[in-house]
């Protein structure tokens, strides 16, 4: 096999400056619509909560993917992601042949749900996604998440913000920091350490959510958020592939 290309070196690389990298056109359209069909299935409206500023909103979300559905595998274990997750957690180049192989012991996916800002969702605040390790930063990297997107990401309609290289910071995050919103097409994933501060902003469209496939992976000697196997049993655990199995 080849080594890993010169997009998902970038990727890595990228990460590792800024915090977080995009890489466009991951699946085709064909597999674009089963993604969003299969989400659209399961994705239930959440309790209506407060937002910010007295603002109430209420979303869709569908929360222990893994442990419901086997229609997201191929996503799980897509290469190019496996690829860019373990270049930036282990810091290691390695062959596509390490994927096929299986040999991704040292990282786990170790949460999976789908999300939906609906329209007339408020912003939701700037935030991390490894605050709950006990470990003091400056650190090492310790997750990636990834939002792979099913409808385009837009400003209109809530991307997600992102400060860049605030991944490298031990300081709390100032309320008025500048940051960046990461537009996408569909059908492209946007990859970032955990420790990046970033939210979303408003979806004032009139009409039109934003879905989007949230996987997290993590070092594979950290608890795993969704608990063992990903609330898995085992005796399901065992017929799974090897690489998914790897995984968890």
């Amino acid at each position: 096999m080849d080594s890993i290309t010169p997009s998902i070196e970038a990727a890595i690389e990228r990460i590792g400056t800024e915090g977080f990298a995009v890489i466009p056109n991951l699946i085709d359209e064909d597999r674009l619509a089963r993604l969003s069909d299969d989400s659209e299935a399961l994705l239930h409206p959440i309790p209506n909560q407060p937002g910010l500023n007295g603002a109430r909103a209420t979303g869709r979300m569908f929360k222990g993917l893994f442990r419901s559905s086997r229609a997201f595998d191929d996503i799980i274990v897509h290469p190019t992601i496996l690829a860019v997750v373990r270049g930036v957690l282990v810091a290691s180049k390695q062959t596509n042949a390490d994927y096929y192989g299986g040999s991704f012991r040292d990282i786990q996916l170790s949460t999976s749900m789908i999300k939906d800002v609906q329209p007339g969702e408020d912003i939701r605040t700037l935030h991390q996604d490894d605050g709950f390790f006990p470990i003091p930063r400056p650190r090492q990297p310790l997750a990636v998440n990834t939002l792979l997107a099913i409808d385009p990401f837009t400003v209109a309609n809530g991307a997600t913000r992102v400060v860049p290289r605030s991944h490298h910071w031990s300081k709390k995050l100032e309320p008025d920091h500048d940051f960046v919103t990461v537009e996408m097409d569909a059908g492209s994933i946007l990859m970032f350490n955990g420790a990046v501060w970033h939210g979303r902003g408003p979806n004032r469209t009139a009409g039109r959510c934003r879905r989007a496939l949230n996987l997290y992976y993590s070092c594979s000697w950290l608890r795993q958020v969704d608990g063992h196997y990903c609330g898995l049993p085992k005796a399901e655990v065992d017929r799974l592939p090897a690489t998914l199995k790897a995984l968890l």
